[in-house]
């Protein structure tokens, strides 16, 4: 969504905060991957807040471990629209912007356009990643107990659990297994994804 077509359709300035009308397509695991110009494994080194104009901005920027799709430096600048200063907040209802120090599997949709949230798919285009006792790196799945991904098992009672409503904790709870993914076997799917047509960068 470029910035100026989204703010001059559905966003209205009100007494200092922004109020949104988004609708964020969900994304399936191929969407996200072909949607995406960059796919890296990142850790949020740095955020700081600019204001220009009405708005205010986050600036988060990211230090690149792995490239799994894209080219990029070792250290990137994503912008976000929102944020506070010491006399204006700009909320932007739904959207997501990654905690400094969140490590994770960042798919970023461009870095050409000016966007509200650079996220393919916004809090979509993040996947958190923690280690156990410092070592395997695994993926945290539990707020996509729906995400298929190729080449991956997935067990059928979280997916009865998940098409009767069940909430992500309720699977988590039911099916852990199935909410958690090495990042091993997360990267080995998104470079074979990258690797089908359907996958290739523009």
């Amino acid at each position: 969504m470029n910035i100026r077509y989204l703010l001059a359709l559905v966003l209205l300035l009100t007494s200092g905060q922004w109020a949104q009308a988004t609708v964020v397509e969900e994304l399936s695991f191929e969407g996200l991957v072909s949607q995406s110009q960059l796919v890296v494994l990142a850790e949020v080194s740095a955020m700081r807040q600019q204001q220009e104009g009405e708005l205010i901005y986050t600036y988060v920027t990211l230090t690149v471990s792995e490239r799994y799709k894209g080219q990029s430096p070792a250290e990137i600048e994503l912008r976000f629209v929102g944020g506070e200063n010491a006399s204006v907040a700009i909320d932007v209802a739904g959207q997501f912007i990654p905690a400094l120090h969140s490590r994770g599997v960042f798919f970023i949709e461009t870095l050409a356009v000016d966007l509200v949230n650079p996220l393919t798919g916004w809090q979509q285009g993040f996947f958190p990643v923690f280690s156990v006792n410092g070592g395997q790196l695994y993926l945290d799945m539990q707020q996509r107990p729906d995400f298929v991904i190729p080449g991956l098992a997935r067990n059928p009672l979280a997916s009865k659990m998940q098409s009767i409503g069940m909430s992500a904790a309720a699977i988590a709870n039911k099916a852990p297994a199935d909410t958690v993914f090495t990042l091993a076997d997360f990267s080995a799917a998104i470079r074979a994804e990258v690797a089908t047509p359907s996958g290739t960068a523009p």
